[in-house]
Order: structure tokens, then C-alpha cells, then sequence
């Protein structure tokens, strides 16, 4: 009686080994994917645009510039638009009728960088 179940233990034994490997290359494939999907750098979503206008107004208590920028064709048409500003330091010297030179950013809002004056009207 015995010898019948040597067979069977035998089977039993090689599916466990089949199964432990096959579990610890499944884990050993896990770990890989994600070190490599933690180690990619972080793409910014977020879009510049250089941006010419004329400016109408200047918040600096609020961070804010209202701009009638010029047409950027693919992006946006000619118009009227306040815009926040990171960088209340940034508005100092700007004033209204001035024409300037920015970088618009859009991630999920715009936003102004880089504010240069190039201009002014009398």
C-alpha cells in the first residue's frame, strides 16, 4: 500500500515546485514593472505659449493682469483676458497701456511668466 502513494506524492511535490516558481516569477515581474513605472520622470502637462499684448489693468493685491493679448494662431484668438501671475514682483513697473512680452503657461488655468515690457504709449 505503500508503494501506490509514492506516485502521487511525487505528483504533488512537482506541482508545488511548478507553482512556487511560477508565483515568484510573477512577483520578480511585478517588482520590475514597478520600479520601472516609479523611476520614469514626471511629464508636466503643462503647455507655454509666447504671448504679445497690451495691458489694460494691474492687480498686484490680487496677482492679477488683465492683457488684450494677440492673436496666437493653433492656440487663441485675440482677446481681452485677466491673468493670474505667480510672481507679484513681476507686475512691479507695469502699467496700464504698456505692451508686453510673456510666456502664457496653461495647465489647467494660464497663467504669465517672464513678463517683459517692450513698450509703452504715451
Amino acid at each position: 500500500m505503500r508503494e501506490t502513494w509514492r506516485p502521487i506524492l511525487r505528483l504533488n511535490r512537482m506541482r508545488v515546485k511548478k507553482t512556487f516558481v511560477v508565483v515568484i516569477l510573477l512577483l520578480v515581474g511585478a517588482v520590475a514593472l514597478s520600479i520601472y513605472l516609479l523611476s520614469r520622470p514626471v511629464q508636466s502637462r503643462a503647455m507655454r505659449q509666447a504671448l504679445t499684448g497690451y495691458v489694460l489693468e494691474v492687480k498686484p493685491d490680487l496677482n492679477r493682469i488683465t492683457v488684450r493679448n494677440a492673436d496666437m494662431p493653433g492656440v487663441m484668438a485675440s482677446m481681452v483676458m485677466d491673468y493670474r501671475v505667480r510672481d507679484a514682483g513681476a507686475l512691479n513697473g507695469i502699467k496700464p497701456g504698456d505692451s508686453i512680452q510673456a510666456t502664457m503657461v496653461m495647465d489647467g488655468g494660464y497663467w504669465l511668466e517672464d513678463i517683459k515690457v517692450v513698450g509703452s504709449r504715451p
